[in-house]
């Protein structure tokens, strides 16, 4: 009977044991440092914008301060070089355009990463287009199509600005000058507000940017709106046409929405992928950040992680393709 009641207490305990393991199995992972949030681009871009509406609720989510940390230059390089090379502990997070994630391996001809493979996407934070806006004095009165004509009789006279050498707002422009036919003279800068401060002033005709970052200058008056490089108009400019409405151009067919995600090291442990995507789900998913897509003209975007994946994996072919296609290259 002793022996019985002895066997008794030790199943139990072994019982109990193998529960507690499981449990403890089962708790989610919780950062033991402060988190980064890696940047391409400078701050008051609208890749800024958005990762600064999630630090904070990200952070109480996994009990861990979350830093914004923008690391500009090189088309998203050196941003995407100092993901690449920190540990896969999910303590250090990408935040960009498709941009750098599905051109730089056909734009460079030597990275110090592989953007094709190097990184995960999690959660996307939102979609949108890019203006192509244009000063109004060295535009008044002229159509997207009126300036393409311009271009087409005088080669490289016509500037357009972007954020970056390799950003999506450049590589947009180049398949508008794909498509087009045309000579344009690219000028690159270091995030947004720089190119914006330019074209305000007259120093370039055109630029590609964001609509959540151009469009105060656009209602202003300070720039114009040409036309959005997404397939339909956007919902507040709903007067701005598209580039694929250009006339007097082989345009149809003109795609390139910008959209913005999170991505994490390709080495990241399961575990902390699944949990770092359910808190940024959450951030993402607040009334305040919807209301933050509402004010800068963007849209939700809430693709699962598999679905996002696949999404980039297109976008990769594609735009590979059409840096090739156009011979932008950038050292």
């Amino acid at each position: 009977m002793a022996e019985n009641s002895s066997m008794g207490r030790r199943g139990t305990l072994a019982a109990a044991a193998l529960l507690a393991s499981g449990v403890a199995r089962a708790q989610p992972w919780r950062p033991a440092r402060p988190l980064r949030l890696v940047l391409p681009f400078a701050a008051g871009g609208i890749t800024d914008i958005l990762a600064r509406a999630i630090a904070e609720p990200l952070g109480a989510g996994l009990g861990q301060t979350v830093v914004v940390e923008n690391r500009p230059g090189g088309g998203g390089n050196i941003a995407g070089e100092a993901v690449s090379r920190a540990p896969a502990d999910g303590t250090v997070l990408l935040v960009a355009s498709q941009g750098m994630t599905t051109m730089n391996s056909a734009l460079y001809r030597a990275l110090p990463y592989d953007p094709d493979n190097d990184f995960i996407p999690l959660a996307a934070l939102a979609k949108q287009p890019n203006f192509i806006v244009g000063n109004p004095a060295l535009t008044a009165g002229a159509s997207l199509g009126d300036l393409l004509a311009r271009a087409k009789a005088a080669p490289g006279v016509l500037t357009f600005g972007s954020p970056g050498v390799g950003s999506y707002a450049h590589i947009s422009g180049e398949l508008v000058r794909f498509m087009a036919g045309v000579e344009l003279t690219h000028v690159p800068y270091r995030g947004s507000p720089l190119m914006l401060t330019d074209l305000i002033a007259g120093q370039l005709v055109l630029g590609l940017d964001a609509v959540a970052t151009s469009m105060p200058h656009v209602r202003n008056g300070a720039l114009r709106a040409l036309a959005v490089t997404s397939p339909q108009r956007n919902r507040a400019f709903p007067d701005v046409p598209t580039v694929a409405e250009t006339r007097g151009f082989p345009m149809a067919g003109y795609d390139a929405d910008a959209w913005y995600a999170v991505y994490a090291h390709k080495d990241t442990p399961e575990p902390i992928l699944a949990t770092l995507d359910a808190a940024l789900r959450a951030a993402i998913a607040r009334p305040a950040f919807g209301q933050l897509l509402e004010d800068r003209a963007a849209d939700p975007m809430p693709d699962s992680r598999a679905e996002l994946l696949v999404r980039l994996r297109q976008e990769q072919r594609k735009w590979q393709d059409v840096v090739r296609r156009s011979g932008a290259r950038a050292e």
